[in-house]
């Protein structure tokens, strides 16, 4: 029987590859690159975290419409509309295409027809929000790879930059607190495990002490109470948004450098939790450096944010 690797041997517990603001491996299992697309240097198409080639176009696997206890392929594509990326998911089960300005506009539209059909079978319902992105198959490392060689020159500076910024925090982070062979060997466990858009919604979404709240007078009143500035419904440049902490409509929302849009509250709680660091990427954070969004300063930082 072969021994297994040990932490100090070659090759062995890599520091992780970075895309953007997000790990650079894929939970989605299968994934059929049809396509690349076309690089277009163009504002809209690229942000901090991704590139989107015209013409993208993939199958990802998941849950049927019609019967969520099977998986099927769905056809990704991203497709110019009007100078600007538009995003489609095909299902073929119901012959119905799924269409939005992000990934995740268009996976959530799936997810609310797969969730209709639980209830409609009194089932569980998925109760996690949708990982976009990563289910358009943009986060699998050889299409990463792949995308990124459309752009030699790193024209995207936006993109190269925070890129660049990821994985000097990433080696940082990992400086500070090592791994043990113990840890390793979980983490290969874990990341075997499909943790995007499951019947577990905590696998996906932080929570934590925050999973009851479910009025926004009892969210105002604590950030009153703790004496944080809340801005008024008028005020919010994003009222339609869900809060990925409370999973209700943010208030105060609040970016963080890595992209990821929260209350600011929420981001309080969650920091003094986590002692520091970002509950998404895992990476130091400070309170200090989280911006408030208004609607005076929303055309500054709309194009770093994470959707």
């Amino acid at each position: 029987m072969p021994k297994r690797k040990r932490a100090n041997d070659e090759g062995y517990g890599r520091k992780r590859q970075f895309l953007g603001r997000v790990a650079n491996r894929s939970k989605v299992k299968k994934v059929e690159l049809l396509n690349l697309g076309a690089f277009v240097h163009k504002q809209g198409w690229y942000n901090a975290g991704y590139i989107f080639p015209n013409g993208y176009t993939a199958n990802v696997e998941y849950k049927d419409i019609i019967d969520p206890n099977i998986k099927i392929p769905y056809l990704c594509e991203i497709i110019d509309n009007g100078g600007k990326p538009w995003f489609q998911v095909t299902s073929n089960t119901v012959n119905t295409t799924f269409a939005g300005k992000s990934p995740t506009a268009c996976w959530k539209q799936i997810l609310d027809c797969i969730n209709e059909t639980l209830r409609s079978r009194n089932q569980p319902v998925v109760k996690t929000q949708v990982a976009g992105p990563e289910y358009f198959g943009l986060n699998d490392p050889k299409i990463v790879e792949q995308i990124e060689s459309l752009d030699p020159t790193k024209s995207c500076d936006v993109y190269w930059a925070e890129k660049e910024n990821i994985l000097k925090a990433r080696e940082l982070y990992e400086n500070v607190h090592p791994k043990s062979d113990k840890k390793c060997r979980k983490r290969r466990k874990e990341d075997e495990e499909d943790v995007r858009l499951n019947e577990d919604d905590n696998k996906e979404n932080y929570r934590g002490a925050w999973s009851a709240i479910q009025r926004n007078e009892r969210y105002i009143q604590r950030c009153e109470k703790m004496g944080a500035e809340v801005l008024v419904e008028s005020d919010n440049p994003l009222p339609e948004y869900q809060d990925p902490i409370t999973l209700q409509p943010v208030i105060a929302p609040a970016l963080s450098p890595y992209g990821h849009v929260a209350g600011y509250y929420s981001w309080t709680q969650a920091l003094k939790e986590t002692n520091g660091y970002c509950p998404f990427t895992k990476l130091p954070l400070s309170i200090e450096s989280i911006t408030k969004l208004t609607k005076q300063n929303f055309s500054l930082y709309k194009d770093h944010i994470l959707y």
